[in-house]
């Protein structure tokens, strides 16, 4: 009936030494390998998030203390009045005399002002 042959016995047991062989010494490293990988990149990424959330906390206290700036120059912002008193105590300045017109005060003090501004800008 049926005739097995001793060869088919020993094709099959050298099937499964090659086999248990094969997933021992070549696929466990691979995988191995590729879990850590995956693992690396998980970490790169998750890294990258947490100095995105980082950069943004960073980036709202800056405008926070820039929108602070601003409303505490707007606060104090000398007046005209307040330029001309000072002008006036000032005789030799050089670019600011106690003959200088009121709107050269007031360019004068736009000026300032521009200049501060930028370099609050530029603070990190």
């Amino acid at each position: 009936m049926i005739n097995i042959n001793a060869t088919i016995i020993i094709q099959a047991i050298n099937f499964f030494i090659v086999y248990w062989m094969l997933r021992s010494f070549l696929f466990r490293p691979v995988v191995t390998i590729i879990d850590d990988e995956h693992a690396q990149k998980f970490l790169i990424l998750s890294i990258i998030d947490q100095q995105k959330k980082s950069l943004e906390i960073q980036e709202k206290e800056r405008k926070r203390n820039w929108f602070a700036c601003q409303e505490y120059f707007s606060a104090h912002r000398p007046s005209t009045d307040k330029a001309e008193f000072f002008a006036s105590e000032l005789p030799n300045v050089g670019f600011v005399s106690s003959g200088a017109s009121t709107d050269t005060i007031k360019d004068l003090v736009a000026e300032t002002y521009a200049q501060i501004e930028e370099k609050i800008k530029n603070v990190h």
